[in-house]
């Protein structure tokens, strides 16, 4: 039996592939009208000419839609636009343009600015309505006049055509739509999906609309609600990969802690934002097992990062007692959310049989070939997170990132980024990110910020910077995206 779409997770991925597609180039006006355009069409064919058609239509994008699809069939039939409101009330700037040239056409208009304006609405003179009042942004049940004009539709013996999907819909006053369009993907399990000429090389882009459906903090937040993130890495040799995992991670999450030995105390001391005491070594074993899995549980942790700086140094790799104690820790930290990094995933070459769906990976090139003995290619790492069942983001100048069903790509970043650390300010990201949100989701968010935060230092830098230089943009990163 085939799963519904859900509504939630399809107003998400609508509001992501919008603002992606306008990142790339293609304007949402574009896609308004393309979806607009097509409506028409199929309702001219399936109805046929000089029917009297009613589109209602609300005050956001949906109503956009309507307003394009009203004026595509003003030739072709008897069209009346009911507006739900008043136009200065018109939500976006999409919307508010195409209803100035619908303004201008002579298409019949009627504004109903509340529910008594209703009353001496006949729906029933129309032999199609078209639904564009409610789109899938809108959640709980509909107010008025919405509820009333609802009512109304769902009385008229017409034929009931909705946009995108039917208005209220998942409550009990939501339009019975006869025909629903959804455009570009099914936002019901019945609906008849449109294309709204969005390529496929250009949908499976990353972009900052992957950064914009992430969970937001709410205005009555407190702390530890937008996560709690424990580093696990460092050793004599490598002290800075944990400061910049932990430097990443603290940006984002609410509270950072580490389990690094007492060789890292140095670099501990400069960072007041990673909470926690040193381990006692130069390196940390399986003999800090049940101490690392005692603080996940006592920090409330959410998502764990697990490498940055675990190895000894070059030419020396990964000690067996590391080794161990990362084959062990991985699938004892389950449920909680599971990156490995740098010489975590060394330690877990060898054992995949470790990683499952609560495990993401994030090798560059070299380290995907260790793992997997082959070169990445989408299709390779693609087969790689499916059969592993794990997230995998595979590092270069173009980042790969899959869960085995869905593969994306992302451009952002630059060749000054190949220096030290990058890797675990990514890693740090995406733990973080995946505190709140799912490790896909938190995945195509870190590759994109991380790049993105990059660019930012080579516009003041050219190509020469450090990983230090990449976490000072982190937050401006973020701001652009979600501002985009």
């Amino acid at each position: 039996m085939q799963t519904p779409p859900d509504p939630a997770e399809a107003a998400r991925e609508t509001r992501r592939l919008d603002v992606n597609a306008r990142y790339a180039g293609l304007a949402t006006s574009v896609l308004m009208e393309n979806a607009g355009r097509g409506a028409a069409d199929l309702i001219a064919a399936r109805y046929g000419d000089a029917v009297r058609v009613a589109v209602v239509c609300g005050l956001g994008n949906n109503g956009g839609d309507g307003f394009v699809v009203a004026r595509h069939l003003a030739d072709r039939a008897a069209v009346t636009m009911f507006l739900l409101g008043s136009p200065k009330d018109i939500t976006t700037a999409e919307a508010r343009a195409n209803w100035d040239v619908l303004d201008r056409t002579g298409v019949a208009i009627v504004q109903v600015r509340d529910s008594a304006d209703l009353a001496g609405v006949d729906f029933g003179a129309f032999d199609v309505i078209v639904d564009a009042m409610l789109g899938t942004g809108v959640r709980g049940a509909p107010r008025e006049p919405y509820r009333s004009a609802i009512a109304r539709v769902n009385a008229s013996p017409a034929r009931r055509v909705a946009l995108d999907v039917p208005s209220g819909h998942g409550t009990p006053a939501a339009v019975k739509a006869d025909l629903t369009l959804s455009f570009h993907l099914p936002k019901t399990p019945d609906a008849l999906v449109l294309p709204l000429g969005v390529p496929r090389g250009l949908e499976s882009r990353i972009g900052p609309g992957d950064v914009q459906v992430l969970a937001r903090r709410a205005a009555t937040a407190h702390k530890g609600q937008a996560g709690r993130v424990l580093v696990v890495g460092g050793s004599a040799f490598f002290r800075g990969a944990l400061e910049y995992a932990g430097r990443a991670a603290a940006t984002i999450a609410d509270l950072a802690y580490h389990c690094a030995p007492k060789a890292c105390e140095g670099a501990i001391h400069r960072l007041p934002d990673l909470l926690g005491v040193c381990l006692d070594g130069e390196s940390l074993g399986a003999r800090h097992l049940d101490e690392i899995l005692q603080r996940a549980d006592a920090y409330r942790i959410d998502a764990v990062v697990i490498g940055p700086g675990l190895g000894l140094g070059p030419g020396r790799g990964v000690s067996d007692d590391t080794r161990e104690l990362v084959v062990k820790l991985v699938p004892a930290l389950a449920p909680c959310k599971v990156v490995v990094d740098a010489d975590g995933l060394n330690a877990l070459a060898g054992r995949l049989d470790v990683l499952g769906p609560h495990v993401a990976l994030t090798p560059h090139r070299g380290e995907f070939r260790t793992l997997a003995g082959v070169d990445p290619t989408p299709d390779r790492v693609t087969a790689f997170a499916r059969e592993h069942r794990c997230v995998l983001v595979v590092k270069g100048p173009v980042d790969l990132v899959s869960d085995g069903a869905r593969t994306r790509v992302n451009h952002t970043g630059n060749p000054g980024m190949a220096t030290g650390g990058t890797g675990d300010v990514l890693s740090g990201m995406l733990a973080a990110f995946a505190a709140t949100n799912s490790l896909f989701d938190a995945a195509c968010a870190a590759a994109f910020v991380t790049g993105l935060a990059g660019d930012l230092a080579r516009e003041t830098a050219g190509e020469h910077f450090t990983a230090g230089d990449v976490v000072s943009r982190l937050a401006e990163a973020i701001r652009r995206a979600e501002q985009y």
